[in-house]
């Protein structure tokens, strides 16, 4: 390869990165329009999964406006009572932290086991459960089933998909300095970054699942028995 051919393609390359970073800065605006209301957070979270894997399958959409809206309005009605109770379970967890440290004298050990345990039992199923509704049509009974499974099964996924959670949204108090700098960048980018890079750490699990229909249509991903 000469250096003309090598320059074109490292161009090509950048050409793609351009691409995807715009289309996550657009996802990302759409994310937090979205969840404004809060209830509406978890079919959000849906619709940005499912541009974000079909980027991954390296399907051209365009400017994902239009794909982002009507996946949220087709997983609304599933994704938003799971968002819900996940939301309220997080709540009274988050309660339960405050007594065990802040009301309790001394601190109640039980109470502050027990709520980060199910902290991190809950938020492993939460990394599963919008990447499987995005790829997946089922009840919200079955997706709550399958992305405890999946989360348990390829825990080592599930553990790197967490801390890249974690050190997206906690990035101003980790990178301070940088932050000065770069916040920008991090608010263009924060959200949709993070289940980008999530997406891409699930996916080879996510693609060893029966593929998607050629005409893009959702099959029914059966519960584990």
């Amino acid at each position: 390869m000469n250096v003309r051919d090598q320059l074109g393609a490292f161009l090509e390359k950048l050409k793609r990165l351009a691409a995807i970073a715009f289309d996550l800065m657009a996802l990302n605006l759409l994310f937090i329009l979205c969840c404004v209301p809060v209830v509406t957070a978890g079919a959000a979270a849906v619709a940005c999964y499912s541009c974000i894997l079909r980027m991954l399958r390296g399907k051209e959409q365009g400017m994902p406006f239009g794909a982002f809206f009507k996946d949220f309005a087709r997983a609304f009605k599933t994704a938003t009572p799971v968002w819900l109770v996940l939301l309220l379970c997080m709540l009274i967890l988050a309660g339960d932290y405050f007594y065990a440290v802040y009301v309790a004298v001394p601190v109640n050990r039980f109470f502050l086991i027990f709520a980060i345990v199910m902290a991190v039992v809950l938020l492993a199923a939460a990394a599963w459960v919008f990447p499987l509704m995005a790829r997946f049509e089922n009840t919200a009974r079955a997706h709550v089933k399958n992305a405890f499974l999946m989360a348990f099964a390829n825990l080592p996924r599930t553990i790197s998909a967490l801390a890249i959670q974690a050190a997206c949204l906690l990035m101003p108090v980790l990178l301070q300095t940088i932050f000065y700098v770069f916040g920008w960048l991090w608010l263009l980018l924060c959200f949709s970054g993070a289940m980008y890079l999530t997406a891409y750490v699930l996916r080879k699990p996510l693609q060893a699942l029966p593929p998607e229909k050629p005409e893009e249509k959702k099959e029914v991903f059966p519960e584990f028995p």
